[in-house]
């Protein structure tokens, strides 16, 4: 099956929260929501008016995080899966699209009665990589999007990296240790989603093709995520033919948790760095040749629209994907329409003492294609490839009529089976046939 939906609250959803959102997703006919996890603000205060409460109870805000003393008095996380103490001091996170944990699983629950599926984008400005305070927040922000996602029962949290460190190998070894940190405390397991790690459009970020499947392979729980205009823009405009598309989604569809996720929009890039994201008309990646791809696609992906026109364009590409399977289809109805049901009857000559009663006939037929019965002193057999051979002798010559199968595509197959059987029958090879071999007019 292949999904589509948008990143973000739909443009024409006139509320602005969770719950709405989903509710418009499928108004609109898409059936996939990247919630992304904006405008938030955390604060740090006693726990004391929420004491014998957990964090899923209380009703004013989102609490991501209870701080409890430890025996030498240092204040350390215990999570959100405890009771609330007195003494402990909590992380509440106050969020525009969802007020407390109630309202974040009713729209998980909505979504999953609208066929809606989920995911959550983490705060788009990433810096993992280079240490100091902005490394230290932007993985509270990514810790505080696992357990949000958790609350609506997302399948997966996307994020992005940041920049760089002082080298490659650095960067990749810094991104490793942090992931397989993040994995371990917020495993798959325990019921968290799990973090999809997406390519960068840009150089000075890390999230190449080479970066991600690296890491993927590294840390098993970590799932790529396919961004089509990320990917295009960073490789210089990469993805122009059919088969460019057939490679990208080969190499991520190895790593995918479930369906491949994807996102796609139009690009503008001036050499290998991403200038703006555009609606899909515009620029050189064209959506009508990812559809060329999809439509012969057995496997199970999402495609989230992260253009500027968001759901217009999400549909816009189902419309155009639609439009490319009923070609598809129109196409091999018209081949199957054109390969008319010929039906030929051929005369073979054969060799001095060979036998052409029905009997004999039937019997050799049987040991070469494993079918046969007889009608009106003609053997009939079934050939892959062939709708039907009928075969029976007259004077010193064995006659074969035989009528093709219009839907089948195994004609080669067909061919040097039916030469088997008629050596079998007469004597004589294909190529001694070519010489001797005398044709019946068809009819």
């Amino acid at each position: 099956m292949i999904r589509f939906g948008i990143a973000g609250i739909p443009l024409t959803s006139k509320g602005r929260t969770f719950v709405e959102s989903v509710e418009e997703v499928h108004n609109l006919g898409l059936n996939s929501l990247e919630v992304q996890l904006l405008r938030v603000n955390v604060q740090e205060r006693p726990a004391l008016d929420y004491a014998g409460l957990r964090p899923k109870d209380v009703e004013d805000s989102i609490i991501v995080n209870i701080l409890r003393q430890d025996e030498e008095g240092n204040y350390k996380s215990t999570g959100v899966d405890t009771s609330i103490e007195e003494n402990d001091i909590v992380q509440e996170l106050f969020w525009n699209m969802a007020r407390n944990y109630n309202e974040i699983k009713e729209g998980g629950d909505l979504a999953r009665e609208l066929d809606v599926t989920l995911s959550l984008h983490a705060p788009y400005y990433m810096d993992l990589l280079n240490g100091g305070e902005m490394a230290d927040r932007s993985l509270n922000h990514l810790r505080w999007s696992l357990i949000i996602a958790r609350g609506m029962a997302a399948s997966r949290v996307i994020t992005h990296t940041g920049f760089y460190a002082q080298t490659k190998k650095e960067s990749m070894d810094n991104a490793v240790n942090i992931y397989s940190q993040l994995s371990k405390e917020f495993a798959p397991e325990k019921g968290f989603p799990y973090i999809g790690v997406e390519s960068s459009g840009k150089e000075e970020i890390f999230g190449t093709v080479s970066d991600l499947t690296g890491l993927a392979k590294k840390v098993p729980s970590i799932e790529p995520i396919l961004n089509f205009a990320h990917v295009h823009s960073v490789q210089g405009g990469s993805l122009i033919e059919v088969r460019d598309f057939e490679s990208i989604i080969d190499t991520f569809s190895k790593f995918k948790k479930g369906d491949l996720y994807t996102e796609f929009s139009g690009v503008e890039y001036v050499g290998h760095s991403e200038v703006k994201l555009t609606a899909i008309k515009h620029g050189d990646l064209k959506f009508e040749t990812l559809s060329e791809v999809l439509a012969d696609l057995t496997d199970d992906v999402t495609i989230i629209s992260s253009s500027p026109l968001l759901e217009h364009d999400s549909q816009y590409m189902n419309i155009i994907l639609l439009r490319t399977i009923a070609k598809k289809l129109q196409k091999k109805e018209s081949r199957k329409n054109d390969t008319e049901v010929e039906k030929v009857t051929r005369s073979y000559p054969v060799k001095k003492g060979t036998k052409l009663d029905v009997d004999s006939i039937l019997k050799t037929t049987r040991e070469v294609t494993r079918s046969g019965t007889v009608s009106k002193e003609h053997v009939i057999a079934k050939i892959p490839g062939l709708e039907r051979v009928e075969l029976w002798g007259e004077g010193k010559n064995l006659l074969c009529e035989t009528t093709a199968d219009k839907n089948s595509e195994n004609y080669a197959t067909a061919v040097k089976k039916f030469n088997e059987l008629i050596e079998a029958l007469t004597g004589y090879s294909a190529k001694e046939r070519k010489k001797i071999v005398s044709k019946a007019p068809k009819e």
